[in-house]
């Protein structure tokens, strides 16, 4: 396939998901969509962005998708007015991390949210609430939201950094689980992954062309990643329950990004680092160690 056509395939592919979200719209109820194909739609508009015209403002972009998804836990999660101050200090992680993918800092990156920011949020937990009554609950809550929605989601926006193709085969294998689910929902969940993994590995293979990922390699993501969806799905699936969401009456603000998004929380990071691993961004593609 020439060149020029496969960088406008994903074009073609946004412009197709975003006519049907506008069908599904502007037919007021009668036609409705799953939410994971609404970010599914903002997320190729990000990368689109990234390919064709900047890294930068599609990074930024990405920053608004985990604020968005950060914010709705937050209301969501019974939170004081004394942890406003770690309740900022997770918010102001979000461009801190957005900066260090933009400058492709990745060995500050990786132990930005994990060391850092979980040790300055209880700082400022404690700053706001000095009797310590119900603080250790709420650094939990922080700390929770803040690495699922901001550092999880972050690895999306740096796969993008290295490659619009794998990201492309992390995005669209993740939304091949969700309909294979969906599908299968009456007959459980074993047939399902099954369905869901024989998927995944044919798209694995069928682009492999544009992604180069080895054969073994290629297979291997196709079978991790309804692993980690399904992991994704039942573990975010608890917690909506004990937030009280639910899966019938979803809304923008409670829990409609949530469930929209639950989906990529395990599977971003852990096909991010494999595929780095396997790719070796760090010393072959970008010409400098880790």
């Amino acid at each position: 396939m020439p060149l020029a056509w496969v960088r406008l395939m994903p074009l073609l592919l946004l412009t197709l998901l975003g006519l049907l979200l506008a069908a599904a719209r502007l037919s007021r109820g009668r036609f409705v969509l799953p939410g994971y194909l609404g970010y599914l739609w903002a997320f190729l508009v990000v990368f689109a962005i990234a390919d064709h015209i900047s890294f930068t403002p599609a990074v930024w972009l990405m920053a608004l998708i985990s604020f968005r998804a950060l914010r709705e836990y937050f209301s969501l999660v019974d939170l004081r007015l004394e942890d406003r101050w770690g309740m900022i200090g997770a918010y102001l992680s979000i461009p801190f991390m957005i900066l260090l993918i933009q400058i492709d800092w990745y060995g500050f990156f990786i132990v930005s949210i994990p060391v850092y920011a979980f040790i300055v949020i209880p700082f400022l937990v404690a700053l706001g609430d000095r009797e310590g009554r119900g603080s250790l609950l709420s650094i939990g809550a922080i700390d929770f939201g803040l690495f699922f929605f901001v550092y999880c989601l972050g690895h999306i926006a740096y796969l993008a950094l290295f490659s619009t193709w794998l990201t492309l085969l992390l995005l669209l294998g993740v939304v091949v689980c969700n309909v294979a689910i969906s599908l299968t929902a009456r007959l459980g969940r074993i047939p399902g992954f099954l369905l869901a993994t024989a998927a995944t590995v044919g798209l694995s293979l069928l682009l492999r062309p544009w992604t180069t990922v080895p054969f073994g390699p290629s297979i291997f993501v196709g079978v991790l990643i309804p692993v980690l969806v399904h992991m994704g799905e039942y573990t975010v699936g608890v917690l909506e329950r004990d937030l009280g969401i639910s899966s019938d009456d979803l809304e923008p603000g409670r829990g409609h990004v949530l469930d929209s998004m639950k989906s990529y929380l395990f599977a971003a990071p852990i096909v991010f680092h494999y595929l780095r691993w396997v790719m070796k961004f760090g010393e072959l593609l970008l010409g400098h160690g880790n």
